[in-house]
């Protein structure tokens, strides 16, 4: 089976899973909130990552569905408590579920979230308290690294290595827990599990370090949301910390007044993009993104060669030049 077979293979199986836990649901009010982003689509890029890794050490991807529904439930949950956090009004492309409901309402669906996620990983059969060790240590990470996120916009300099820490724990963590999972559930050896370890957390930074792009240069109707929103949001991003880090004095001061400015409308955000531009920040982040890509996928040579490798390789690449 070619390698675009197998994901559409492997993604009717997560959405059958996902459909059957999330419906019917009782109450309402608790289940339509629950299912109201899961239903708006999404890549699926961690339950693929779950189920690919599990067949690149000879695994059956059927028996890894149950852990990556799991991983796209716990992904959703912190969309939207993240969406609460950051105050943000749309989520692919729809208005986010605090807004569409209220914050109560969306801090518990998050909650049902996890805990569906939950009830979905503990169906897996193989290795399960290995599996449950990783998931729960990732669910710990994700909220540290959301903890330094918010912390980092109300300092004035972060370091790059402290934003690599941070979307290691916040990015990170999820896509290369998914792909220790799927290893483990898999039945692959040490080795093999370390390689997929090292494989979903360099592309977790890729991936990361892609949406920073992405939230300067893709269209509020591509990207689903508004552009320039990490920015209005005062975030530390892998492009403001290459700027500040490499840009003249005049550019930095420059940057640093937009920032200090009541509101960044979208004058600001273009004046913003123009100093990134100017200053070969754009070139030399999507540099880094191109080899933190190359990186991960050197990491599968110790997989087995098989299309759920190529298929492995395939997705790194699409998030390398994703548009949205």
């Amino acid at each position: 089976m070619k390698a675009p077979e197998l994901n559409r293979d492997i993604l009717s199986l997560i959405e059958d899973r996902l459909i059957r836990l999330l419906e019917p649901g009782k109450p309402a009010s608790l289940f339509e909130p629950m299912a109201y982003l899961v239903k708006a689509g999404g890549k699926r890029i961690r339950p693929l990552l779950l189920s690919l890794s599990c067949a690149c050490v000879g695994g059956r991807m059927e028996d890894a569905i149950d852990a990556a529904a799991a991983v796209e439930l716990l992904h959703t949950f912190t969309l939207v408590h993240d969406d609460i956090m950051d105050h943000d009004d749309l989520r692919r492309g729809r208005p986010t579920v605090h807004r569409k409901w209220d914050e109560a309402t969306a801090i518990l669906a998050g909650d049902g979230l996890v805990t569906l996620a939950y009830l979905s990983l503990i169906q897996t059969r193989k290795r399960l308290p290995e599996v449950l060790d990783v998931f729960t240590a990732a669910l710990l990470e994700l909220c540290k690294g959301q903890a330094l996120d918010k912390e980092f916009e109300s300092r004035s300099e972060v370091s790059q290595a402290e934003y690599v820490d941070m979307i290691d724990q916040k990015t990170g963590m999820l896509l290369r827990a998914s792909c220790v999972i799927g290893g483990l559930i898999g039945s692959g050896n040490p080795a093999q599990v370390k390689a997929l370890e090292d494989f979903g957390r360099t592309l977790g930074r890729a991936f990361q370090i892609q949406d920073d792009l992405l939230d300067l240069e893709s269209e509020e109707s591509v990207f689903g949301k508004p552009q320039g929103s990490d920015l209005v949001a005062r975030k530390k991003t892998s492009i403001s910390i290459h700027f500040l880090t490499h840009a003249e004095p005049a550019a930095k001061t420059a940057f640093r007044k937009l920032l200090d400015s009541a509101v960044l409308d979208r004058h600001s955000i273009a004046e913003a993009r123009n100093l990134f531009e100017n200053a070969g920040t754009f070139r030399e982040v999507r540099t880094w993104v191109n080899s933190l890509v190359d990186e991960a996928v050197r990491y599968t040579d110790l997989l087995k060669d098989n299309p759920a490798r190529d298929s492995l390789r395939r997705l790194a690449h699409q998030i390398q030049d994703r548009v949205s």
